[in-house]
């Protein structure tokens, strides 16, 4: 097997030899008063309108396919929060509320400890309605999100620094693993980076042409729904933004203005959420939403200015953000492959070449793309500052910051190629080759070892329980780790598409059994002497607990690591 270690170090050398190169090249160039090859070598396949608009297709469609290769069934199962996304996006297309029964939530119970942001949910409710819940209607809006924030990174640095670098800016988030992974599965906090390169295409392109500014605000104002996160960078990014473009006069006081009322015109419902919250105010209730109050914490631990020792956190975020984003190191198995990192452990020099070029740009470069690139270091700094922020932050927590190396490396790339053109084989042999071996791994080992992170056993199991619509349900608490009920609820939850209004108590009636929720459902560990007056008693129980049923009275159906047991007299 390749020792992807030594592969990784070679990636890394060849990386830095094709910059050292093309740096040689741009001062031998320089020194000759030569301008470089733009026009020639693998540029000049590009020149034609007709060509360059058959290359942008046929990597979006490169992009979307291998996204598409199995999809809904790899990840096998489903994660917890996505599950909750899932059930809550069930309820709104059913009810219009929540499975609590709360109108048109602008954020999530959730937990009730820790809640979640609403916007994956509302995604997912068109498609739940249509077609039922499953796999694919659950994580179809994810993936849909991240094709579109691939075309708007496209877009973005298309307008600044033309077709070429924008289509390389597209080819290198087609190969990125963090896009491919993060599209494949249903977590709420990744659709705040779509949104938010979303928002700030619409914004470079609203210098042009002032109507887009306030399409811009519509997707900042959606960031807000997207990730708590976004209350720490959003704000900070449009305020830094205005100020800027206000003194270099891109834009008026009456377009601040209009944009500033697009804005919380959109997102003062999450506001005024927070404000509810943080002044322990009533829940208030309007036709048109629900802003609510949780009495349990809003997870306000998270985040530096909490802290009891800020300063010292401060360093702890640093180290954390430099580890788990710049050098790439193991995170959690869903969010990275160790081999490859978030965006492959060789293209840090391209990223970090593509930020100076961009600063040299926006200090030196043409007057017309000066401030753009301003934009795009204005969002690279506040999202540095967002890690900062954060405490310990993982891959999904600083997920914001990845458009922007993208943007980096499809910049640098251009860079590369355009100062020398036989310097594209190189990049093309080293991704090309990067891309083969994760899609690889993601599709053998990795595949294999998220069904237990996923819960694909457990699933499968509930799955086949509800199918026998038994009187009761004894339901292990154990699915994540011991005593975790509310884990095995909400994946309970998912797995057998429970109604909202029976989840409320509203009705007692679901899948063949007329029996409240409350008495029905039941998730701790009972023993298989528990009698309900000879009702029909199904249980989930985790393999280590199968000693307690006795294979003479009970039957034992296996799915992995957990058993579904039922007694003989109602084995079908």
């Amino acid at each position: 097997m390749m020792n992807m270690d030594f592969f990784n170090r070679i990636c890394l050398a060849v990386i830095l030899g094709i910059l050292a190169a093309a740096g040689v090249h741009w001062l031998k160039g320089r020194g000759q008063g030569e301008v470089g090859q733009e026009e020639r070598g693998v540029f000049s396949l590009t020149a034609d309108s007709r060509i360059r608009w058959l290359a942008l297709p046929l990597i979006l469609y490169g992009l979307t396919a291998i996204r598409c290769i199995g999809f809904g069934s790899i990840p096998a199962g489903f994660n917890q929060d996505g599950a909750m996304a899932a059930v809550d996006a069930m309820a709104l297309a059913d009810y219009g509320t929540d499975r609590f029964g709360n109108w048109l939530p602008a954020h999530f119970q959730a937990w009730g400890y820790g809640q979640m942001s609403v916007l994956l949910s509302y995604l997912m409710a068109p498609f739940i309605k249509l077609w039922g819940l499953n796999s694919v209607t659950a994580r179809l809006p994810m993936l849909l999100a991240s094709i579109a924030g691939a075309m708007a990174l496209y877009g973005l640095v298309k307008d600044i620094f033309g077709s070429r670098a924008g289509l390389l800016a597209l080819l290198c988030a087609a190969v990125a693993p963090w896009h491919f992974m993060q599209s494949r599965w249903a977590l709420d906090c990744n659709m705040f980076p779509h949104m938010f390169i979303l928002g700030l295409y619409f914004l470079n392109r609203g210098l042009k042409k002032g109507r887009y500014l306030y399409v811009s605000m519509i997707f900042f104002a959606l960031c807000m729904y997207a990730y708590g996160v976004a209350f720490y960078m959003v704000p900070v990014f449009l305020l830094v933004s205005c100020i800027l473009l206000l003194l270099s006069r891109r834009i008026s006081w009456k377009q601040a203005m209009l944009s500033m009322a697009v804005y919380f015109g959109i997102s003062w419902p999450i506001y005024g959420t927070m404000l509810i919250n943080f002044m322990g105010w009533e829940t208030v209730r309007l036709p048109f939403t629900t802003m609510a109050f949780f009495p349990e914490s809003m997870r306000s631990g998270d985040i530096l200015f909490f802290s009891q020792r800020p300063l010292e956190q401060l360093w702890l975020n640093g180290r954390t953000l430099w580890r788990q984003v710049f050098l790439q190191k193991p995170d959690l198995l869903w969010n990275a492959l160790d081999d490859f990192g978030s965006l492959y452990h060789c293209s840090m020099p391209l990223v970090l070449t593509g930020a100076g070029i961009t600063v040299y740009h926006a200090v030196k470069g043409e007057k017309k793309i000066r401030i753009s690139c301003m934009l795009l270091l204005v969002y690279w700094g506040t999202a540095v500052l967002t890690g900062l922020f954060i405490n310990y932050v993982n891959i999904n927590r600083i997920n914001i910051i990845f458009y922007s190396h993208l943007a980096f490396a499809g910049i640098a790339a251009y860079t590369v190629i355009k100062e020398w053109r036989r310097l594209a084989a190189g990049l093309a042999a080293v991704y090309g080759l990067m891309l083969i071996l994760f899609l690889n791994q993601y599709f053998t080992d990795w595949a294999e070892r998220m069904e237990s992170c996923f819960f694909a056993d457990f699933i499968e199991a509930v799955e086949y329980a509800g199918d026998l619509e038994a009187d009761y349900y004894y339901i292990t608490p154990d699915s994540q780790s011991d005593g975790s009920w509310w884990v095995s609820q909400i994946l309970t939850m998912y797995a057998v598409k429970m109604d909202a209004k029976y989840f409320q108590g509203e009705t007692n009636i679901f899948r063949g059994a007329e029996i409240s929720y409350d008495d029905r459902y039941h998730f701790y560990n009972a023993s298989g002497d528990l009698i309900h007056d000879n009702a029909y008693i199904v249980y989930v129980v985790r393999e280590d607990r199968l000693g307690d049923y006795d294979p003479g009275r009970f039957m034992r159906r296996q799915f992995g690591g957990y058993y579904v047991v039922v007694p003989w007299a109602y084995a079908r």
